[in-house]
């Protein structure tokens, strides 16, 4: 007596389930022009590269970052242009970046990126608190921008912001 294994539906087997529709799906604002959706339909973690220059800062956000369940930091780098390369090549779904990095600032690198990794969110870390920095992080196509004095209790809210395509520029 023998029996017969049903198929699986394509892209489906013994160790996945059928998606939900919205299950997989991250609505990213690109600044200056309609949502674009991010499919991540085979991977359940928000995948993140963190660029900063200090070494101290980027451990921290590493540790912000790694202690959240359904965060994985893919990459890091340690100035602007680096940044840039790492974000072409890895495609992440989010970027936090330093404003002040040797090489090319945060905001040019962050422009960069807002063209050639356009459904990227991007999160502008830095020490400055004032206006004129938010400004410019808007203009440079960021989606967010947390002061580093708050990352441990606001990284993770922007970055769950902006996977649901809101933005993020609260500063306190």
């Amino acid at each position: 007596m023998g029996m017969t294994r049903a198929s699986n539906p394509i892209g489906q087997d013994h160790h996945s389930s059928p998606l939900t529709p919205h299950e997989g799906l991250f609505n990213i604002p690109v600044p200056g022009s309609s949502v674009g959706v991010l499919e991540n339909l085979t991977r359940p973690t928000i995948r993140i590269l963190v660029a900063d220059d200090h070494p101290t800062i980027l451990e921290m956000v590493k540790t912000i970052l790694k202690a959240h369940h359904g965060f994985e930091v893919v990459g890091e780098a340690r100035d602007g242009q680096h940044a840039v390369r790492l974000a072409e090549s890895l495609k992440p779904d989010v970027i936090v970046i330093n404003v002040t990095m040797p090489k090319m600032s945060g905001f040019e690198a962050a422009r960069r990126i807002r063209v050639r990794v356009p459904d990227s969110a991007i999160v502008i870390l830095s020490s400055h608190k004032d206006e004129q920095f938010i400004e410019e992080a808007r203009k440079a196509g960021a989606n967010g921008y947390v002061a580093k004095s708050d990352a441990d209790k606001q990284l993770i809210r922007a970055i769950e912001s902006m996977v649901k395509g809101e933005e993020f520029f609260l500063v306190e």
